[in-house]
């Protein structure tokens, strides 16, 4: 009974009575796209340590199936299965449709939403930060000081998705244009950059939201890119 108690329990990185993930979300999506391409979208939680080579009740195992469950990528503890979002994350390869998913998945944790409201994407002092974090949480500045350098990082991953309408609006940013759009397109204005793949390309403001969200959207396909070498190549 004791080792199923330890096996069954969640855990999460916490402040006050706000939890967030200790994996961030771009790890996070990789580990789901192992689960969707070569797990079939669902596994047994000792079948996935099994696979990752860690033991099913130790804490960073435990660490990333509740990340799994926060970024709302999965759902369960005993039986894992991938969400709508995680499958379809796992299986995207086109870059507007991921950046969407992205967007969506990075709004998947309030604390994030909250530190969001208070500095947006700018980069602030860790000391400014930890205080952010106590006014937020409520947390002892102890508790905040010894996790502030996690979610500095967790957030940093994920801050440029967290505009939803910034690919939308008219100023903005983030414009998807198809091969025939970008063979009839004019020069791009002054301050932009464009980022092409094979059936299209990413035009967008060279601002720092920008950027953030491009390199996030990089970072994910440079992973499964290596992942899927791994897998021809064992």
């Amino acid at each position: 009974m004791l080792e199923t108690c330890r096996y069954n329990k969640q855990v999460m990185a916490k402040l006050g009575q706000r939890e967030f993930p200790e994996i961030p979300l771009d790890e996070s999506v990789e580990l789901a796209r192992r689960i969707h391409e070569h797990l079939g979208g669902e596994v047994r939680r000792d079948g996935l340590a099994i696979v990752l080579g860690m033991s099913p009740t130790g804490g960073a195992f435990g660490a990333r199936v509740s990340a799994l469950r926060m970024w709302g990528l999965a759902t369960g503890r005993s039986l894992i299965s991938l969400t709508d979002q995680g499958a379809q994350i796992a299986n995207c390869d086109d870059i507007h449709r991921e950046i969407e998913l992205m967007r969506s998945l990075s709004a998947s944790v309030p604390l994030f939403n909250e530190l969001h409201e208070k500095i947006g994407d700018s980069s602030i002092d860790q000391n400014v930060l930890a205080v952010t974090l106590q006014e937020i949480t409520g947390a002892e500045m102890d508790d905040v000081t010894r996790r502030v350098a996690m979610v500095e990082r967790i957030y940093g991953g994920i801050k440029g998705f967290l505009d939803p309408e910034s690919d939308h609006n008219g100023d903005g940013l983030l414009q998807f244009q198809s091969a025939a759009d970008i063979r009839n397109a004019a020069a791009l204005p002054p301050g932009w950059v464009e980022f092409r793949y094979d059936d299209g390309a990413l035009r967008m403001r060279e601002t720092v939201e920008n950027l953030d969200v491009l390199i996030g959207t990089l970072e994910t396909r440079r992973n499964r890119l290596i992942d899927e070498t791994i897998t021809d190549n064992p």
